[in-house]
């Protein structure tokens, strides 16, 4: 079976750090020192670390070791589905479970897009091509889960934050109050 490559997967970057992150961890370089990138400081709580991500132009994940393609697989599936017109590119790096992501513009926009591609992420790892378990992988991270409904709806194009609440997790948790909370609260771009 011939692989479809990859639109959104780039070259290996070579980063340097001092810790060894866990799986699901966030890292931003400090420094770019020459052809390297220098990460010191790795969180591994999504919900501090979407806040920081705001002006990321590259960071890189802790994942489990060769998860690195079907993370951008999983993804790129997700910003088709979305229309995203600058998609976000991931690659590896000379780290088998560390890779890079540049995240796109639309993503780092608003703080609960922010969230939610946090959520993802974490959720992208369960993904796996050669099954293409797209929707399994989908709820494979308990706050996708517990936000599924949401998530969905989000994905059929309604892309407009219009809550109070802060990060995706505590806005969408289910059950909602009615039936009309969705469409009050995340509208179409």
């Amino acid at each position: 079976m011939k692989r479809k490559k990859l639109s959104n997967f780039g070259e290996v970057l070579f980063m340097d750090t001092v810790y060894r992150p866990a799986a699901g961890s966030f890292g931003k370089p400090r420094s770019d020192n020459g052809d390297r990138y220098v990460v010191c400081t790795w969180h591994s709580c999504r919900d501090i670390w979407h806040n920081q991500m705001y002006n990321a132009k590259i960071f890189f994940y802790a994942h489990e070791a060769c998860k690195n393609k079907s993370i951008a697989a999983f993804f790129e599936r997700v910003e088709d589905m979305l229309k995203l017109e600058s998609p976000s590119q991931f690659g590896p790096t000379q780290k088998k479970s560390i890779m890079y992501i540049k995240p796109s513009r639309w993503w780092l926009k608003y703080a609960m897009r922010r969230s939610l591609f946090t959520i993802l992420l974490r959720s992208s790892t369960g993904y796996d091509i050669s099954s293409e378990n797209f929707e399994e992988a989908l709820r494979s991270d308990v706050y996708a889960s517990r936000t599924s409904i949401a998530i969905n709806h989000f994905l059929s194009g309604n892309t407009v934050y219009k809550g109070r609440k802060r990060g995706w997790y505590k806005q969408f948790c289910e059950p909602f109050a009615d039936d009309g909370f969705l469409g009050r609260t995340l509208m179409p771009e």
